[in-house]
């Protein structure tokens, strides 16, 4: 993995636009209160907590600050990605080009506390010029990482799809899936999106089928459970199977689709309010009238 050599880089020195919903910004920056700091090439990223205003991150280049972020966050910023091993989390060093750009960059996390919510991580690129590249809302996912899936230097991003949370139900039965980014690039910089090959899977056996329909009609009219069935249609559709998605819902019949039940169109409408949605939404086949008409909603 490579980190940034020592050469000296000709980056502007600029103040980023600071962003500082904590209270008191410079009282969260206090040095007394560094918990963190990592030296990538010439850029030093420092990390700050203040248990009574919240939590800083600084990036420092030559003795100047030039880039600034606070947050309320009682947990703070995390710098890099040390990995986890209890977690299966691999460690990334400070530098590596995660992004397939072919420039180093450095991943801080945020933490902001509260029940399940929420956490982001931010994708810095360090070469040729300094800029916070992306900003991944990880929303309720417990632990989202990157990951060298194939062994070749090439990274992920693994997380998960919470558009559905408390749908219909509680936090427990959401329906929710797995997602697996990777960076596309373009010449405006490129951006994170659904890496579809890395989410395909094979299409159920017979038998497999049989038990998911089964499982499916015994949650829907002997527990009652409405989210079952969608949290099955969600993961066909995120599988690559959208057609046997369809076929879910007309062979666990009409009556999943009706009285107090979600139908297709309720789903679909929340579906399309997915971030992932503008790459998803090219694989569906065959896709119902129902569902292609379904007009996105927020909720609640």
């Amino acid at each position: 993995m490579a980190v940034l050599a020592g050469v000296a880089l000709m980056v502007p020195v600029r103040v980023f636009a600071a962003q500082d919903p904590a209270e008191k910004p410079t009282a969260a920056c206090s040095p007394e209160h560094l918990r963190d700091r990592a030296r990538v090439g010439q850029f030093v990223f420092e990390s700050y907590r203040n248990d009574n205003y919240g939590s800083c991150l600084q990036v420092v280049q030559k003795g100047k600050v030039i880039f600034r972020r606070t947050d309320d966050s009682p947990v703070g910023y995390t710098l890099g990605q040390p990995g986890d091993k209890k977690e299966k989390i691999p460690a990334i060093a400070n530098g590596t080009d995660i992004t397939g750009r072919g420039h180093p960059n450095m991943i801080v996390s945020l933490y902001t506390g509260g029940i399940h919510c929420c956490s982001f991580h931010y994708i810095f690129e360090l070469e040729p010029d300094f800029k916070l590249l992306a900003t991944l809302d990880d929303r309720d996912t417990e632990f989202a990482y990157f990951a060298d899936l194939d062994r070749n230097k090439h990274y992920y991003y693994l997380a998960e799809d919470w558009t559905f949370a408390y749908w219909q139900g509680s936090f427990a039965s959401s329906p929710f899936h797995s997602v697996i980014l990777h960076h596309v690039n373009d010449s405006n910089g490129g951006g994170f999106h659904l890496a579809i090959d890395k989410m395909r899977t094979p299409a159920p056996t017979p038998k497999q089928w049989k038990k998911t329909l089964s499982d499916v009609q015994h949650e829907l009219f002997v527990e009652h459970d409405r989210t079952f069935l969608w949290h099955k249609v969600l993961g066909l559709i995120y599988e690559g199977h959208s057609d046997l998605a369809w076929k879910l819902l007309d062979e666990a019949g009409p009556r999943a689709q009706q009285g107090n039940y979600p139908n297709l169109a309720d789903f679909c409408s929340v579906l399309k309010t997915s971030p992932y949605w503008p790459d998803l939404a090219p694989t569906l086949k065959n896709t119902p009238p129902a569902c292609a008409n379904a007009k996105p909603e927020v909720w609640p």
